[in-house]
Formats: structure tokens, C-alpha cells, sequence
């Protein structure tokens, strides 16, 4: 990875000289996220980082198409386009609020929308050229209290990805296509240097799908969608050896659709149809300066700004209530960020301490084309502002401790028409997070790793003022939700085993999260809408494994998570089936093709409602193409046959079954790309 890259990675990295840093299989690439740059396997937490070349193969039409290696991460809400939830180690439902139980983060800027039967996440895959997934509560320190499952930072492209060789303008063309669907892609990126101190890019993608059917030959109608979506990135270097950075990215996203289900998470009729036009747009802007002269100083110092609106009109449910009104959503959020590593060193040890201060302004906005009240989704400003620490302490290259302190200030103030309509008061709470992560090599192979966390999650909005359904009051007397999570685990490296310069990477772990006052959603008339009545105990492994040669490669996902109310004794909803997802695959003609096989294999599991989830095995096929001599220097071919078999399954955290959409079936995809550089 380019010095450039490090620069321009989400706020929480900081540079350090990739140099140092071998990369081989997957496990052995440069983990940004967690402070320090460092390769994933010596990492003292499960994170895993998807590089360009895996979300170029995996053709995604939507993020969380990306994470399907990942194990103990998944999204659901459907397969269609509007908008993406995420789960991480059985944290995240369609069931209840999930603001900060798992952070999402585009270039170091914070997402989140709530709106009922809409996913929270909206984006465009072609946009990002990494996806780090680190997964657990040891994050909060860097990312924000409440942060119980873990977080997922996508990071945009960059100029440099494409200016090669000294060139100074780099074009890239690109078209795709798929057969279940009939689906089409199409996108253009052109990046340029201005001498030695700016570059930009600006890249522009359309992708259309209609519906697909599933593997029994169904057709899922209300399914197929189309987005635009475009980039705007750049970076201006200035100061003495150009090592101060000025740089900037906007992004946005845009559909358009007619007719589209109301529902966009399960397919129920009952919702009807309902003309949607979503928006969602994010810009950053951020100066760094690592001070490479002065280990007292690497400062970074990032303004950010996030909007998702959503317009509906034209409702065709059969349902009188206020969702169906026409009617605008809105999310508004401002943020502001600084920080600042020293490094202290002596013989034998480093010490890497992080400062840094945050806070946000959020307005969440409900406006109908009808007067009266609106009991969902109520209108209301959130205010945070978080102190945080992050000390890293090296000895002798063995020894890794990481400790982690925040403390988060959140005031919530609803609208006047809420307070008028329901009594509701401003909320304000202090929520804290703490973790202590260690990892010890106990030799070349073998090392160890383990982290305590106690982490707090301030109630939201939503869970505070909705009124919800069937006469719901709204929650003015929720606690923060509170989990007390334990990990350990270890992991194994080798070199040169079978052949020269190949490597196999190993990392298991297991973990246990206990959540007490978790917050879930009541239903009836006279009730509050939210309550703190479950406690929770979410505990399981996982295992991740890569074996990089030549001519072969291959890569192991393995999850198993419990989850369980401890209060009532049932199964949560949030617990997503056991998973086992096997990578094959070879190189050949100088390492310009790969090809290869994945297989899906998911246990059967039961809801505790008592649907029964039958388990199922899922195969593909993919082949990438890139030459890299003669007239076809600078082409990509990649072809996918996913569900090869046609096998019809469903996601059990998609809801129950009555509702839950059976997934996409056999799907031939192709994508071609061309490079021009001058």
C-alpha cells in the first residue's frame, strides 16, 4: 500500500511505512483501523479487510454483498438495493433500533438513517476500493460508545489506485451485466495529477436490476431497482517534503423508483406500493500532518458532513396509519473530529498515545403533506461530544498492549411538535466505553490474544419519542444499554511451506458479550413503545484462514454464535445461523488469471417463534482475467456463476418466515473493464 493511501484512510489510522509491513494472504494485509497500521493477524481483535481485488471479483450489487467471507458479519434487509443493515456477532435486527450497535463509516464519516421497513446503509460498491470489518466492542474507544457488535469502515477510491507509471491522467471505463435480473452496470472514473502536490478523481456509476427470481424459479416482484452514483476525491500536498495533506471526498447516491414496494426489507403485500426517491450524500474533509520529525506529533483534524433523504407519496396500503401518508424523511448530521499520536520509544519498547476530541449534531426531520400528529419517526436533534484515548504499548516486538478510554456526552432534544404532542422531554446521558487489548508472539508461528470491554449505549431517538403502534407512549425513562465482553484467541503464521513464498495464516476466537438493559420494542396500547427488559448473552468462535502461492490460493470463514435472551430463556432473532464458507482457487498464464470456487454452507437454526430455517450450501464460480502485456494491457474481465446449483434458501435474519423473500438463484455475471493511462 502507497504512502497516499495511508494518508487518505478513514480518521482513525494513522501513517506509518507500509515497508515494514509484509502483506501476503488476506490475513497478512495492513489493518488501518485500529490505530496503529499493523497487519491483520497480529491484530488484538478479529478484523478482517477486503482489498479492491476481492470487491472487484465479488461484482456486489449492494455493500453488504461485500462481506460475504466475513465471518460473524452479514447484511440483511433483503436483496434489493434500498438501503443495507448490517449484524456482527449476532448485534443487529430488523426487530428494534440499531443506532451505534454497529458503527458504519464511509472515509472516516459516520452513516446512520432509521426508517421503518428500510435498510439504514446506502451505497454504491464500485465507489470503494477497501472494507475493514473489526468486530467486537473494542473499537468504541476509536468509534464511538455503544459500538456492541463491532464497526464497518468503507473507504473510498483514490487517485493514486489509478495514476501507474508516472502517469498524470488515468481513465477507467467499465460496463457489466447479469442474467437474473437482467441487471446492467455502467461507470467511468478519470483521475489526474496536477504535479507533485494535487490530484483528484471523479468517478460516475449507474446500475439497474429488475426482479430477480429465486432458486425454485419464483419471481420476487417489487425487487429490482436503479441508483446512480457519483465521487468526487482529492488531495493537495504542501509544507516541507510535501507531508502535510489537505484532502477532501464527496459522495452521493440517488434512486428514482415508481412502484416500489413499501416494504424494501420482506416481501409482505400487505404494504402495497409506494413511489420512493431516496438521496443519501457524504463529504469529508480532513488535514493531516505526521510531523515525521517530531514523534510528539501526528495530527489529523477531519469535518464531516452526512445527508439521507427519503420522499414517499402515492401509498397503495390498505393500512390507515400515518407511515403511508405522503412524506419526507430526513437525517442531517455535522461532525468535527481531532486528534493527535505521540511516540515514545526506548530500548526494546514503543508507545503509541492517541488524544482526541469529536462531536456531532444530528437533525432528524419527518415532514407530511397531511397536518396532524405523526406518531413514527420522531423529529428530534442529537448532540454528541466524546473525549477518547488509545494507548499502545509495544515491548520487544512481542508484547502488544492496547487500552482504550471514551467518554461520550449525548443530549437528545425532540421537536417542539413532539413535545406538544406527547409531553416528551430533553434526554441527556453519559455513556462510557473501556477495553484492554493484549497480543504476545510466542514465536515466529504461534501468538495469543485476548481483551476485556465494557461498553455503553446511549437510548436513540427513536426508542426515546416514537409512539410506535397499537397505542404505543413514547420512553422517556430508558437506561443505556451496558455489554461486558470477553475475547481471546490464537492465531498461527508460517512461510515457505509447500513452495517458495507461499503462507498460511490461522486465527481463532472465541468470545463471550453479556448485555444488560438491552432496549427492545413493546407493542401494545398503554405501553411504552421501547423498555429495558432483556439481558443478554451472546458468545461464540471464529475462525478465518488463508493460504497464498503462486499458482494457488484459498481461504477458510467459520462462525458460530449463541444468542440468547436470558431473560425469557428464547433464542434472540439477532443470531444468525452457523456458517462455514470455503475459498478454492489457482493462478495461471504469469498470475493474469485467477479462478476458483466458493461454497456457502449454513446449518439449519430456529427462530424463537419456532420457524424452522432449513440449512443449505451455496456454490459459486468466478474467473478474473487482467493481461498485462500488448494491446491488452489495461484490461479486466470478471465472470461469476453464482448459486451454480440453484439453490433456494432464505436469510434467517430477514424475519420470520411468513414474510422472509427466498434469496437470489442462479446469477451468470460479467463485468468488463478498461484502463487507459497517459
Amino acid at each position: 500500500m502507497s504512502t497516499t493511501a495511508l494518508l487518505l484512510a478513514p480518521l482513525p489510522t494513522f501513517a506509518q511505512p507500509a515497508e515494514n509491513l509484509q502483506a501476503t494472504s488476506f490475513l497478512g494485509r495492513i489493518v488501518l483501523g485500529f490505530g496503529r497500521a499493523r497487519v491483520a493477524i497480529d491484530t488484538p481483535q478479529a478484523v478482517s479487510t477486503l482489498e479492491q481485488e476481492d470487491i472487484d471479483r465479488e461484482q456486489a450489487a449492494k455493500p453488504g454483498d461485500l462481506l460475504r467471507t466475513v465471518p460473524g458479519a452479514t447484511a440483511f434487509g433483503g436483496d434489493r438495493m434500498t438501503g443495507q443493515s448490517f449484524n456482527i456477532r449476532g448485534i443487529g435486527s430488523a426487530d428494534a433500533s440499531d443506532q451505534n450497535r454497529v458503527i458504519v463509516s464511509v472515509d472516516g464519516v459516520q452513516k446512520f438513517s432509521q426508517q421503518y421497513r428500510m435498510g439504514q446503509f446506502f451505497g454504491e460498491p464500485e465507489l470503494y476500493r477497501r472494507v475493514e470489518v473489526l468486530r467486537g466492542p473494542a473499537s468504541s474507544a476509536l468509534y464511538g460508545s455503544g459500538a456492541l457488535g463491532g464497526v464497518v469502515a468503507f473507504e473510498t477510491k483514490d487517485a493514486a489506485d489509478f495514476l501507474h507509471d508516472g502517469s498524470n491522467t488515468a481513465l477507467r471505463l467499465k460496463a457489466g451485466g447479469n442474467t437474473n435480473g437482467a441487471g446492467a452496470l455502467g461507470s467511468v472514473i478519470l483521475a489526474q495529477r496536477f504535479g507533485e502536490g494535487f490530484e483528484i478523481l471523479a468517478a460516475l456509476s449507474h446500475r439497474k436490476e429488475g426482479d430477480y427470481r429465486s432458486g425454485d424459479g419464483t419471481r420476487v416482484t417489487g425487487s429490482g431497482m436503479s441508483s446512480t452514483s457519483g465521487l468526487v476525491k482529492g488531495t493537495f500536498r504542501f509544507g516541507e517534503g510535501r507531508e502535510q495533506t489537505l484532502s477532501f471526498s464527496l459522495t452521493r447516491w440517488h434512486s428514482d423508483e415508481d412502484d416500489a414496494n413499501y416494504s424494501a426489507d420482506i416481501g409482505a403485500d400487505v404494504f402495497g406500493l409506494i413511489d420512493r426517491k431516496v438521496r443519501d450524500e457524504t463529504a469529508q474533509i480532513t488535514w493531516a500532518n505526521p510531523a515525521g520529525a517530531n514523534p510528539l506529533l501526528d495530527a489529523k483534524v477531519q469535518l464531516t458532513f452526512s445527508r439521507t433523504r427519503v420522499e414517499q407519496k402515492n401509498a397503495t396500503a390498505p393500512i390507515p396509519d400515518s407511515l403511508f401518508q405522503d412524506s419526507v424523511y430526513g437525517y442531517r448530521t455535522l461532525g468535527l473530529r481531532a486528534q493527535n499520536r505521540a511516540l515514545i520509544q526506548g530500548d526494546g519498547w514503543e508507545n503509541y498515545l492517541t488524544l482526541g476530541i469529536e462531536g456531532s449534531r444530528q437533525e432528524r426531520t419527518h415532514q407530511t403533506a397531511v397536518s396532524g400528529p405523526r406518531l413514527t419517526h420522531p423529529e428530534g436533534t442529537d448532540r454528541r461530544i466524546g473525549a477518547f484515548l488509545q494507548n499502545e504499548f509495544i515491548w520487544d516486538d512481542r508484547l502488544t498492549a492496547v487500552l482504550g478510554l471514551r467518554a461520550d456526552r449525548v443530549s437528545l432534544t425532540p421537536s417542539s411538535e413532539v413535545t406538544a404532542l406527547t409531553g416528551a422531554a430533553a434526554r441527556s446521558n453519559t455513556v462510557r466505553a473501556a477495553s484492554l487489548a493484549l497480543h504476545y508472539r510466542l514465536n515466529e508461528n504461534w501468538a495469543v490474544f485476548g481483551s476485556l470491554a465494557q461498553t455503553e449505549r446511549a437510548p436513540s431517538l427513536d426508542e426515546l419519542f416514537n409512539q410506535g403502534f397499537q397505542g404505543g407512549l413514547i420512553s422517556p425513562d430508558l437506561r443505556a444499554e451496558r455489554a461486558r465482553t470477553v475475547e481471546a484467541g490464537v492465531s498461527y503464521s508460517d512461510r515457505d511451506l509447500f513452495t517458495s513464498g507461499d503462507s498460511l495464516d490461522l486465527k481463532l476466537t472465541a468470545f463471550s458479550n453479556r448485555i444488560t438493559d438491552k432496549i427492545e420494542r413493546s407493542l401494545g396500547a398503554g405501553v411504552p413503545s421501547y423498555v429495558n427488559v432483556a439481558r443478554a448473552h451472546i458468545r461464540g468462535i471464529e475462525l478465518e484462514g488463508g493460504y497464498d502461492a503462486e499458482q494457488a490460493f484459498g481461504k477458510i470463514a467459520y462462525s458460530r454464535i449463541l444468542g440468547t435472551d436470558t431473560s425469557s430463556g428464547d433464542r434472540l432473532n439477532s443470531t444468525p445461523a452457523d456458517e462455514l464458507v470455503l475459498e478454492l482457487g489457482g493462478r495461471a498464464f504469469d498470475q493474469t488469471l485467477d479462478y476458483g470456487w466458493r461454497g456457502t454452507f449454513v446449518r439449519n437454526a430456529t427462530r424463537a417463534n419456532g420457524d424452522d430455517f432449513p440449512g443449505y450450501g451455496v456454490n459459486d464460480l468466478f474467473l478474473t482475467w487482467r493481461p498485462d502485456q500488448g494491446a491488452m494491457a489495461g484490461l479486466e474481465v470478471q465472470l461469476a456463476v453464482n448459486n451454480v446449483l440453484d439453490k433456494q434458501y432464505r436469510n434467517i435474519l430477514n424475519g420470520g418466515l411468513a414474510n422472509n423473500e427466498p434469496r437470489r438463484g442462479r446469477d451468470v455475471r460479467l463485468t468488463v473493464g478498461r484502463q487507459f493511462n497517459w
